[in-house]
């Protein structure tokens, strides 16, 4: 794969220019001495079985390695993870890393509960230059680098394959445009004697952040942006209508999709067989594998005018703290953690951003390679969501934001679309004009 993979995420003249300060620093910063047998601790939000599984075999693996320090790992559900950190930093009693998403970085940044680490960058070795420009530019803020970039999850589409050929459609031939996915979820929908669906052709869940991640998806194809270049909320615009529309249309129009079944309820509707296609990340992988499902995944199809993808990614940061003597530390399990990326990847289902590892045996030669590769070859395509200081009050999974009580509201039925759409920017230009 090309070293401008994620090239359809330009950099502006203002991040390049921070990229290039950040390098020209990296190269000038004095390395860090190195003190054994330290301990780091480590805050994470990988709470699942399989995530929490993964992640402390990988660091018993680096424990064992003769390194000259021991990382203590402990996992959090992300909201706590986030209030407890900022409480425990405004104590002095921070974790010395801690495993986040990239776009709440620059929130954490702001309120200084995280240093820059191009001082560490550059006495571990850590290859930067092994990610994309948009992982690069994501770990970035105030013109240096926050952390290390770990991986990316973009939104991906998986189908069952029994379903689709029962269907008379071809699994080989995933639908690539709007038109032909509509063609799909007709297809897929079956209903009983009387009437009543008893499979619905595609799941769009009215909870959780999954509905959040398709249409903005669809607003980006359609060639919207979520912000305005004065740093509003341009959710209101045309290509954000439509691509709701077409979601709410999928519900009431085609009756293809209801926004009951599925989502974060404890119900999964992809293995019972209520749902036919879905889409979501690359971490469900393993557990469509572990279900013996039949199933095959594929890029997202365009609905607009262009391939746009979600995704966000993991990173990893250095807390900051009353004194520094485990920087080296520090730099030392990120380098390595960095470097051996493979298998929690491949485990908690995960692409890497460094080039070397998305490409080495041990990721390409695993068995879930083969429906990762649909992942990997949307990479081009992803869009983050805004990386801005007010990050995580502006998007949640399910808190009642105007975000999501909007977007709810839309698929629902309760508003229309408009209407929606407006409400959804007044809440949002009033939180973005707060300081983070």
């Amino acid at each position: 794969m090309a070293n401008d993979v994620f090239a359809k995420s330009p950099l502006t003249r203002r991040q390049a220019l921070a990229l290039g300060a950040s390098a020209a620093l990296v190269g000038s910063l004095p390395r860090i001495a190195f003190a054994q047998d330290q301990k780091v601790t480590l805050w994470h939000g990988w709470t699942g079985a399989d995530n929490t599984t993964a992640l402390n075999g990988v660091i018993d693996t680096f424990n064992k390695g003769g390194k000259g320090v021991a990382v203590e790992p402990t996992g959090y559900d992300w909201d706590t993870l986030f209030s407890k950190w900022v409480v425990s930093s405004a104590g002095g009693r921070a974790p010395d890393l801690v495993l986040f998403h990239i776009t709440e970085l620059p929130e954490f940044a702001t309120r200084k509960v995280i240093r820059p680490i191009d001082d560490v960058v550059a006495s571990s070795g850590l290859d930067l230059s092994q990610v994309p420009d948009a992982g690069r530019t994501g770990v970035t803020f105030d013109g240096k680098v926050y952390a290390a970039p770990l991986d990316v999850h973009p939104l991906g589409f998986y189908y069952n394959v029994d379903m689709v050929q029962e269907a008379g459609l071809d699994p080989s031939k995933p639908p690539k445009t709007g038109e032909e996915f509509l063609e799909w979820a007709k297809k897929l929908t079956v209903k009983d004697g009387g009437g009543k669906v008893t499979r619905y052709g595609f799941e769009l869940p009215n909870t959780w952040a999954t509905a959040r991640w398709i249409w903005f998806s669809l607003m980006y194809q359609f060639g919207g942006t979520f912000l305005d270049d004065k740093g509003l909320a341009a959710v209101d615009g045309e290509a954000s209508q439509k691509a709701l529309q077409y979601l709410v249309d999928l519900i009431n129009v085609h009756g293809v999709t209801n926004p009951q079944v599925g989502g974060n309820k404890g119900e999964d509707a992809f293995a019972s067989k209520q749902v036919a296609m879905k889409f979501i990340g690359p971490w469900e992988v393993n557990l469509r594998m572990a279900q013996k499902m039949n199933f095959m995944t594929a890029q997202l199809p365009v609905f607009g005018a262009k391939p746009a993808v979600w995704a966000n990614s993991h990173c990893m940061a250095v807390s900051k703290q009353p004194n520094e003597d485990k920087l080296a530390a520090d730099g030392t399990f990120m380098k390595w953690f960095f470097d051996n990326f493979a298998a929690p990847a491949t485990t908690v289902g995960i692409i890497p951003q460094s080039k070397a590892v998305r490409e080495s045996a041990a990721f390409t030669g695993t068995e879930q390679y083969k429906y990762f590769k649909s992942f990997v070859d949307d990479l081009p395509n992803i869009v983050y969501e805004p990386l801005i200081p007010q990050y995580l009050s502006v998007f949640s999974f399910d808190k009642p934001t105007p975000l999501v009580t909007n977007l709810q509201a839309a698929l629902s039925g309760s508003k229309p679309v408009p209407d929606a759409l407006k409400a959804m920017k007044e809440g949002l230009d009033a939180q973005l004009q707060k300081k983070g």
